[in-house]
């Protein structure tokens, strides 16, 4: 759990600094971030529990408390970062190399908050996609979630890995 309690600016530009030097096939550089904090993020939050409300009671299948429980988490950290794909327009890449240098991009981020004391979570809500027109996502882009960025209440690491050992094979 992150605390409430506002993230420097610069910190945030290191974050994203370091993102922007992630590996990618032909210099496509696919990531976009959409950076919420403070009052705008206070708003985004209500709007988009307004539109999970609407939306639920027009029939789509979403649950109270994960409309409640995304608003809530939303509200209370204090930076969150909408990370979008910009697709390569001359499609010369398969999707999958543009969504891993997006997914490194938000690696480095996460490497860098981690080293900076920060705790750091990417989010992938399953109804992400209802707040396209919200966060003005384009022709060509896809919303992959959202990176939430705040002083973590508990030690790290946490715990919950398994051994490296079970997951390599040597082939000498």
């Amino acid at each position: 759990m992150l605390v409430k309690k506002p993230v420097e600016k610069k910190l945030i530009w290191q974050l994203l600094e370091n993102a922007n030097w992630a590996p990618n096939h032909k210099k496509t550089e696919p990531w976009r971030f959409k950076v919420f904090t403070g009052e705008t993020k206070a708003e985004f939050a209500r709007k988009c529990g307004k539109i999970l409300r609407e939306k639920q009671a027009a029939g789509y299948e979403v649950a109270t408390e994960k409309i409640e429980k995304f608003e809530t988490t939303l509200s209370n950290v204090p930076v969150a970062i909408a990370i979008v794909l910009q697709h390569d327009p001359a499609k010369r890449l398969p999707e999958w190399e543009e969504l891993a240098a997006v997914s490194m991009a938000v690696q480095n981020m996460w490497l860098t908050a981690t080293e900076l004391g920060l705790g750091a979570f990417w989010a992938t809500p399953g109804f992400m996609e209802l707040f396209t027109e919200l966060l003005e996502i384009t022709e060509g882009q896809s919303l992959l979630g959202f990176f939430y960025v705040g002083e973590i209440l508990m030690e790290y690491p946490s715990p919950g890995r398994g051994d490296v050992s079970q997951k390599v094979e040597w082939k000498d």
